[in-house]
């Protein structure tokens, strides 16, 4: 079933696209994909594997096309590849890097950021990477005491939020993503009691984008716990004097 992002129409004028594509996941679907993107004048230069099984794989090709190329064209001519299905389909910038690249920079913007800021940070940055409407990171698992130590984007009920950390945090973490709605992320800054949620009407979060955030928590956990250790160590006396 295709998705298409809210102003799609106009991608047209649009040089640089993002298909995400259901495919098979045997020898010669990709090829055959990039056959057919051919020829419609369009031009593969990316692609992210976000997740596979099943005999399944879910991609995200970003492609570039030439001025007054037609987005139908293109969208007609993948949907006819056998076996294929768009998911999604939105435009970047034209100069955008691969997605992996893009998690690396989001990990050093945050690290760049005063400790005072850095959660801030943190959540603006993954709104924009994973394409959120909302992040949240709060440290209150009772619905009662539920409030943000850190937002961006227009956030639900927290009470909801923090209900449902509740029910999943005690869970092994394979076995709470499994039990997550497609629709939400999140993952636990260790040492800091807190976490780090985000939701996004646009299509489903996938394997390798929880990976990301999982990743990114943990930098930011430990960024946070070194810059806690060097307050403590400032205000320690100096042994000899």
């Amino acid at each position: 079933m295709l998705r298409l992002k809210r102003g799609v129409a106009n991608l047209n004028r649009m040089p640089t696209v993002v298909m995400r594509l259901w495919l098979p996941d045997i020898p010669g679907t990709l090829g055959r994909v990039a056959a057919a993107i051919g020829q419609v004048s369009g031009d593969v230069i990316g692609i992210e594997i976000l997740e596979r099984g099943a005999n399944l794989a879910i991609d995200e090709l970003t492609v570039s096309l030439p001025d007054g190329a037609s987005l139908d064209a293109l969208i007609g001519a993948v949907g006819r590849v056998d076996g294929v299905t768009i998911e999604d389909v939105y435009h970047v910038e034209t100069d955008r890097s691969e997605q992996s690249v893009l998690a690396l920079d989001v990990a050093a913007r945050i690290m760049e950021t005063d400790v005072a800021n850095r959660l801030d940070a943190a959540c603006a940055l993954l709104r924009k990477l994973l394409h959120a409407d909302w992040c949240v990171i709060t440290n209150a698992t009772d619905a009662a005491n539920a409030s943000p130590v850190a937002r961006s984007g227009t956030l639900p009920d927290l009470q909801w939020v923090a209900a449902f950390l509740d029910g999943s945090s005690h869970l092994p973490p394979d076995i709470a993503q499994e039990h997550t709605p497609a629709d939400i992320a999140w993952a636990p800054i260790s040492g800091l009691d807190a976490t780090i949620v985000l939701s996004r009407h646009r299509g489903a979060f996938r394997l390798r984008e929880r990976q990301h955030l999982a990743l990114i928590a943990r930098i930011v956990a430990m960024a946070l716990l070194a810059a806690t250790q060097a307050e403590v160590a400032a205000y320690e006396p100096v042994r000899g004097a």
